[in-house]
């Protein structure tokens, strides 16, 4: 008898230190309850920089670098002893964050995220030069907006600010003005696991020199949850992801148990393979925003760089 087995893989993380002070709860929340705080003083100085993130050794094992073997015997702590190694690696890439927000732009299906003038350009080349992506996927990159424009957006309360560090690059737009599921901030958390799903899969997709037509089924497994105020948590990231990636046959569904959920969608993806009713069934799961930076308080405590500035996805 013949059984399921994983073909492929794919593992990428988004370096997001801004995401992430903008976006994590832990420091949100901080600012809303205790501004002045010793915590927030201090976070800046502790924000790691895209390359000492690269180097993490953790994050390069991630990425298929090093081994879990290898980084047994790396000197510790980690983060003082970082490796040489390259942002690319055989299972995925460590992305920067302005290329990200490039991402957030191609995964946006109903023109909310504005990205100023002067940026697209940059970002645009950038991930031409990646190889990643086709031009019909990237053809959402041609336009920018001035950015007092942007600026406006967000001081109506109506949208939520792009940055790298200070500089205001851009913004994610509200969906309804009164639905609060809806709302600029649900609609970024939303884009930040859709996008770093779609990354992920497309390094599924040409690292393995897949034809997205053989895929039959896609399950999603990210903490995210998508809809609106008739249907909270009821919409589709699975299909939204696989829209983006150009993956014409196959249907999908979101599969949702916390940090568990990748278990239970590989479960089911090879029951599915397993009974005869798809072929190939792709598992994946994009970033959670919310999370980044959830124990940043005790890093700046013990006075070590912020390590969870990172998003994760994989498929």
């Amino acid at each position: 008898m013949a059984y399921p087995v994983i073909k492929a893989a794919a593992y990428v993380l988004v370096h997001a230190p801004s995401i992430m002070m903008e976006h994590g709860t832990t420091l949100t929340m901080e600012k809303e309850i205790n501004p002045n705080s010793d915590y927030l003083k201090k976070i800046d100085s502790h924000v790691r920089r895209f390359e000492e993130a690269a180097r993490y050794a953790p994050n390069q094992v991630y990425i298929g670098n090093l081994s879990p073997a290898e980084l047994r015997e790396k000197a510790r702590p980690w983060y003082e002893n970082l490796v040489d190694l390259p942002a690319q690696g055989p299972l995925g890439e460590i992305l920067p964050e302005p290329q990200f927000y490039g991402l957030i732009k191609m995964a946006d299906s109903f023109n909310l995220v504005e990205l100023s003038e002067d940026f697209v350009p940059r970002i645009q080349q950038a991930l031409m030069e990646k190889d990643l992506f086709n031009p019909r996927q990237l053809a959402v990159l041609k336009n920018g907006r001035p950015l007092n424009e942007i600026q406006a957006f967000i001081d109506k309360g109506t949208a939520e600010g792009l940055y790298i560090g200070q500089q205001l690059v851009g913004c994610v737009r509200q969906a309804h003005e009164s639905d609060p599921n809806l709302s600029a901030h649900v609609i970024f958390e939303n884009l930040v696991a859709k996008a770093s799903g779609i990354l992920a899969l497309q390094h599924l997709i040409r690292q393995n020199q897949l034809d997205p037509a053989c895929i039959d089924y896609i399950i999603e497994t990210s903490e995210e949850a998508i809809g609106d105020m008739n249907q909270r948590g009821g919409g589709n990231m699975a299909k939204a992801i696989g829209e983006v990636c150009e993956i014409v046959n196959a249907s999908g569904i979101d599969m949702r148990g916390f940090c568990a959920a990748p278990a239970h969608g590989l479960v089911s993806a090879a029951a599915l393979v397993q009974s005869g009713i798809f072929e190939n069934v792709v598992v994946l799961a994009g970033g959670s925003s919310a999370k980044l930076g959830m124990n940043s308080r005790d890093h700046v405590a013990k006075n070590i760089p912020v390590l969870e500035d990172m998003l994760g996805a994989y498929a």
